[in-house]
């Protein structure tokens, strides 16, 4: 009889043990829920949100794809982590997540509120200026501009555009640029002729800014009423003309004396100076050189030089 007790309380001190030991299946109480910016490109980072059951519980993650109204959802093939990453399908779209936690006693499912609808991502733009729009030969110019949403550290071509062409080449690259942390660059360049630049970043071009030249005249006495005129440019005035002018006190403006034509040039790539050689017995009077619209070559402006006595 006594054994026959023993027996009957070990059986119901296991029977105890074992319910002790019962496991409970994953009961969500706070859904899922999903962070991040509904606009294509960005990530979503989804959170299980909480559940009871025994412990461990292990998660996995399905993300859908819903209507406008964040119904008619279905399943995003190979979307099953924690985090998605929106693309131009999901533009109009809302999305959710499912996520099932499982554990020993089995797995329960939840699912999240559904995002905003997804926006489409804003296009980059691109935009180029310049200090100054007009510059004498020799001088030079600063491009600056600024990517519009885009990325720190991106690659921009600056490209110029020769009108007419120089040397046989019109359009060609100047250099490449990192854009800073805002999205802004900029480069000196030393423009030769009137020149077009253009700046790009991937399929993504910039507006074009103008840089006219004007070539540069240099005047020089060298003896008693003897002169040299100087044209600095990347082509030759030979066989063109500026005109002598004297400035006129009791008028207060310049006017025309004659015209001095160029005769010799000597070149050096890329440069070419012009020169003339002229007398001229003024009485003292200010004198200088204008190189007229009608007498400048292609791809310059009109142009004066210094002033001298005569």
């Amino acid at each position: 009889m006594q054994n026959r007790l023993i027996v009957l309380v070990m059986l119901m001190l296991v029977g105890a043990g074992s319910a002790a030991a019962a496991t409970t299946r994953p009961q969500n109480t706070v859904r899922p829920t999903i962070a991040g910016v509904a606009k294509q490109g960005e990530l979503l980072t989804a959170d299980p949100g909480t559940w009871s059951g025994t412990q461990p519980l292990t998660f996995a993650y399905q993300w859908w794809r819903c209507d406008s109204n964040g119904n008619n959802c279905s399943n995003i093939i190979g979307a099953t982590s924690k985090t998605y990453t929106l693309t131009s399908v999901d533009v109009g779209n809302r999305l959710r997540v499912r996520v099932r936690a499982s554990n020993s006693a089995g797995a329960s499912n939840a699912t999240s509120l559904a995002t905003a609808v997804v926006a489409a991502k804003t296009p980059k733009s691109l935009a180029l200026d310049t200090s100054q729009s007009t510059i004498v030969y020799g001088g030079t110019v600063t491009l600056s501009g600024s990517v519009a949403n885009g990325q720190a550290g991106e690659s921009v071509t600056i490209v110029e555009h020769r009108l007419p062409s120089l040397g046989g080449v019109q359009v060609q690259t100047v250099s490449t640029v990192q854009t800073a942390a805002n999205g802004s660059f900029s480069l000196e360049v030393r423009p030769l002729i009137h020149t077009l630049y253009r700046a790009s970043a991937g399929q993504t071009t910039s507006n074009a800014v103008s840089v006219q030249v004007r070539p540069r005249l240099q005047l020089t006495r060298i003896a008693a009423h003897r002169f040299l005129v100087r044209v600095v440019a990347a082509r030759s005035f030979v066989g063109r003309y500026g005109l002598l002018q004297r400035w006129s006190l009791k008028r207060h403006h310049w006017t025309s004396v004659r015209r001095v034509f160029f005769t010799r040039a000597l070149a050096a790539s890329p440069t070419v100076v012009s020169r003339a050689v002229f007398r001229a017995r003024l009485g003292g009077a200010r004198i200088r050189v204008l190189i007229p619209r009608s007498q400048t070559a292609p791809g310059y402006l009109m142009a004066f030089s210094n002033l001298a006595r005569a």
